[in-house]
């Protein structure tokens, strides 16, 4: 009797725990359309959920209550994506962590957001090229100054 109510239990658990959670898929390149390798996932209480493999591809399952995500890598600048509900497939383009010296914050900026508004040009470079599967990014994502406020 026991055991038919540890195992009722169990499996009720199992259950619920399967229906909280989604399975998101995608690929990490840098701004060259090159892989990103090694890339960290975290949620945005920073808690490490996923990393890209050797290729850039990646494959994490999230709480559906999770609508940001955090990707972070050695030498590439911090990229925070809102999940959209409908997308499983999530195609990121990281760039290339740079030091900018003698330079103000503004200008830092500057160079930086003139780089950011290159990302839908760069997706659909990926696209044509095969590394992508949409022609469209799926991914929300607003530029983040360093700037201090």
């Amino acid at each position: 009797m026991r055991f038919k109510t540890a195992f009722f239990i169990s499996f009720f658990f199992c259950i619920f725990s399967a229906f909280g959670q989604r399975t998101l898929r995608g690929k990490t390149i840098d701004q060259f359309l090159e892989s990103a390798i090694g890339i960290t996932i975290f949620d945005k209480d920073t808690i490490k959920i996923g990393q890209s493999d050797l290729n850039g591809y990646f494959q994490i399952k999230l709480p559906k209550e999770t609508d940001k995500l955090i990707f972070a890598g050695v030498g590439y600048e911090w990229a925070t994506i809102t999940v959209s509900k409908e997308c499983e497939n999530q195609e990121i383009i990281l760039f290339l962590a740079t030091t900018y010296d003698f330079m103000s914050p503004r200008k830092v900026d500057r160079h930086r957001k003139k780089e950011f508004e290159k990302l839908p040009e760069l997706h659909s470079q990926a696209f044509q090229k095969g590394i992508f599967e949409t022609e469209k990014p799926c991914v929300i994502r607003k530029f983040e100054s360093y700037q201090p406020k």
